[in-house]
């Protein structure tokens, strides 16, 4: 801010050289020397400056001299401590060297040293040098205000008052702070900085600062402000179109709306362009922050870095550190899916993944080369969509074994919308068998812990839908075998529908339970979009996604559409 700074060099003191100690802190000279580094300088007046510290004994402080190309130039008496440093400076005529090169260096001229004085303090005087600032030439042109500087700030335009110059920048800046244009009045009374900076012969970049201050921290910006259009109707508002490029672009996105969200908006005419701007959005790049974001929530992709399987059960999880690797297979299906409009039944029914050699190796497909993901075909194996993902078997897993529990209850609460009550108290834990009777597996374990009537009822949900992906072990290995015992992932849902693996189970679960996977998507969708829970007066626009979404087949991109043109994203209650 203020006028225009000259051009400057800062150079940290260890990167002098000459004979003292150098490091992070700086140049610290024990004994009389010098150091010295070679600039380019063109010809001018510059400033030197110096920020340097010292210790004053024999009541004499320490010399410190500015040499030019070997010359003396300057001293000072460097006073003050090395724990309080000044700045030391000076200026002069440069001209320049052979070849462009100056040698410019700070000499210690005065060492003193005394191992004999009774008083520690008074032994030994060392100079530290921290760092050397060049500014110039003084003589020449300013240097250009940065990037970031000019975007706030712009360009003035001649003859234009400080007011003008200050409502035209600040108005600017609120179109996009409040994701809105400013309203009549509000910005004109940032003016008042502008009197007070003037009463202190401050320039009216001063006053432009202090305001945007100010504006950082008002309720416009720190809030999503969602003002209505017209009169509220039985206890609900239309938002505003820039509340719904708000909406829109945080979805999405998660940042604020961009400048033809804001123009469509500006203009009235967002809603009647929203499915094209939908598609726009999802076609950026930005909206790799909804597959993070959203996907992150709803399939839990964030609680794999504190997730920590038995390190002497499965070192190679470490390793080859596979927790980011299965994070971003799952990220890359669901984007997949997204970009390419597919069903969203996709996610659970993909005989594709994308995987490097690193992930292909740990689920044992061969021909796999190198670290970069690719899509890799899942054909001749039990894999398919998420629920072979490393990512979602990690994650429903104890460290040391796997959990038919986690699994059950995840797909039913995630997957299927149907999820388990919560367990009575006082459920007692599974314990190993041990001593002279027979070693149970954990599929025994579990039939034995569901012939207690308080567990049953919850376990005939879950249990099943876990023993048919048993064949995946903690880590998201398959596996024929339970130690010694061979895994038995068969089974028959609540439903009466039975299994015999994997695939079976999968092939159920996407095709006779299509209809909840969409509504289990359209809350989790919804739930997102709105930042809240869903609650008993959103049911009939849940109802309508899901009819609209089961109406495309599932496809990804009218599922959203249903989401962004539902009641609740488009109105706010009173």
């Amino acid at each position: 801010l203020g006028p225009l700074r000259l051009p400057q060099r800062v150079v940290n003191g260890q990167d002098f050289k000459g004979n003292g100690n150098r490091d992070k802190e700086g140049f610290y000279f024990f004994s009389n020397a010098e150091a010295v580094k070679e600039f380019k300088f063109e010809p001018g007046r510059y400033k030197i400056m110096a920020r340097a510290g010292a210790e004053a004994i024999a009541k004499e402080p320490a010399k410190m001299v500015l040499r030019i190309n070997g010359q003396d130039k300057h001293s000072w008496d460097v006073k003050n401590t090395r724990d309080k440093l000044e700045t030391y400076d000076a200026e002069f005529r440069i001209e320049s060297g052979e070849k462009g090169g100056t040698k410019l260096s700070l000499a210690f001229t005065n060492d003193f040293y005394d191992e004999a004085n009774p008083d520690p303090k008074e032994r030994d005087r060392n100079l530290l040098v921290r760092q050397v600032i060049i500014e110039g030439p003084l003589d020449g042109p300013m240097a250009p205000r940065p990037e970031t500087h000019r975007r706030i700030y712009g360009e003035r335009a001649a003859n234009q008052s400080d007011d003008a110059y200050m409502l035209e920048v600040l108005n600017k800046f609120a179109r996009r702070a409040f994701r809105r244009p400013a309203e009549a009045g509000e910005i004109e009374r940032y003016l008042a900085f502008n009197k007070i900076a003037k009463s202190q012969g401050k320039p009216v970049e001063e006053a432009i600062r202090n305001s945007l201050e100010a504006m950082l921290i008002s309720p416009a910006f720190l809030f999503r402000e969602e003002p209505g259009m017209g009169t509220a109707k039985g206890g609900r508002q239309l938002i505003s179109e820039h509340a719904l490029a708000s909406r829109l672009s945080y979805f999405l996105w998660s940042t604020m709306p961009d400048e033809e969200l804001m123009k469509l908006s500006s203009t009235g005419k967002l809603r009647e362009n929203l499915n094209a701007q939908i598609t726009r959005m999802i076609a950026d790049p930005k909206a790799a922050e909804f597959t993070s974001n959203f996907a992150g929530q709803w399939l839990q992709l964030r609680n794999l870095s504190g997730v920590f399987p038995n390190r002497k059960q499965f070192e190679s999880f470490y390793d080859e550190r596979l927790a980011p690797m299965m994070r971003k297979e799952t990220e890359m299906l669901f984007t997949h899916v997204l970009k390419e409009n597919l069903p969203v039944d996709t996610l659970l029914t993909a005989d594709y993944t994308f995987i490097n050699d690193k992930l292909a190796t740990h689920y044992n497909i061969p021909d796999v080369k190198g670290s970069e993901f690719r899509k890799v075909s899942l054909a001749n194996t039990a894999r398919r969509g998420i629920f072979g993902h490393g990512s979602f078997l990690v994650l429903t897993s104890y460290p040391n074994r796997t959990s038919p529990v986690l699994r059950g209850q995840y797909i039913l609460e995630n997957i299927l919308h149907t999820p388990a009550p919560p367990p009575p108290p006082n459920v007692p834990q599974l314990t190993a068998t041990g001593g002279n009777q027979k070693k149970m597996s954990l599929r025994e374990q579990m039939e034995k812990h569901r012939d207690d009537p308080n567990c049953a009822s919850c376990h005939a949900l879950m249990d099943p839908i876990g023993f048919g992906l048993e064949n995946f072990d903690a880590v998201g290995r398959w596996r024929d075998k339970e130690g010694e015992t061979p895994v038995n992932a068969s089974g028959e849902l609540v439903s009466g529908q039975k299994f015999s693996g994997p695939s079976d189970l999968m092939k159920i679960i996407s095709t006779d339970n299509k209809h909840n996977f969409h509504k289990a998507m359209a809350e989790k969708l919804l739930t997102y979009a709105l930042g809240r829970g869903i609650d008993w007066y959103d049911r009939p626009a849940v109802d309508s996604i899901v009819a609209k979404t089961d109406s495309t087949g599932g496809k990804f991109v009218p599922l959203i559409e249903a989401v962004v043109t539902s009641v609740p994203f488009q109105f706010r209650r009173d």
